[in-house]
């Protein structure tokens, strides 16, 4: 069997789970462990069938190695799915030479500053958007002076093991009242930028602080950290 080129990770979000298909123009192989940088599991109720694999996602990830292209992947609830895919670095049809595969993450955010007290936890919906790759969204409910663990892989790129890449993350932040508190105020906004260094065999800890800018006289920040590391096939 020729050597993987794609793999696929379907990460369960928060409660519930999603029933899926993904269908390949070659074989499917079902992994555990770790893949594109996340933990992935294995499970009796995932079947392959050459090209075509099914299974159930809960709150873990499950991840596939693909012999070939990527035809489909349907979802029954993609609201609880978060979908990863990417290459296989150190392919022999790879003409950029000895490469290593970095994955770039985003791990925690912390609220340090934007509200005032007793008026309760914000809505953050956070963009991390990295140039000349991928972007990720992620939405959540934070009061001030807390943290939340967030455990997103952004893009993964291919990196000479002789060199480096350099890369730039523009962090987008919009702050709003959620709808129940006493207030419904307009949404505030900041954006950041921080620029990385991909390189292989160098895991790194990035992180980002926003302002956030008010309408309401009441500015904040919000600090993002990022990690950037190799894939652990």
């Amino acid at each position: 069997m020729a050597n993987p080129k794609h793999y696929v990770v379907l990460e369960g979000l928060g409660a519930g789970k999603s029933d899926y298909t993904i269908q390949a123009t070659g074989d499917i192989e079902k992994v555990g462990g770790r893949l594109g940088g996340l933990p992935v599991t294995t499970g009796p109720a995932d079947q392959v069938s050459g090209s075509t694999a099914d299974g159930t996602v809960w709150g873990k990830s499950d991840g596939y190695r693909i012999y070939g292209g990527i035809k489909s992947i349907s979802l029954e609830n993609p609201d609880h799915v978060q979908v990863h895919m990417g290459t296989i670095a150190g392919e022999p049809d790879d003409d950029h030479g000895d490469l290593c595969e970095v994955v770039v993450r985003a791990e925690k955010v912390e609220f340090i500053s934007g509200q005032g007290p007793g008026e309760g936890a914000l809505e953050l919906d956070i963009e991390h958007d990295i140039r000349g790759g991928q972007s990720e969204h992620t939405s959540l409910r934070l009061p001030t002076g807390s943290t939340r663990n967030l455990g997103v892989a952004i893009d993964n790129f291919k990196v000479p093991r002789s060199g480096s890449e350099p890369k730039t993350i523009v962090t987008k932040i919009t702050e709003r009242e959620p709808p129940r508190d006493w207030f419904t105020g307009t949404p505030d906004e900041g954006s950041e930028p921080v620029d990385i260094t991909l390189a292989c065999d160098n895991p790194q800890q990035v992180t980002n602080t926003v302002p956030i800018d008010s309408d309401r006289g009441n500015p904040g920040k919000v600090k993002v950290y990022y990690t950037i590391d190799d894939l652990d096939d």
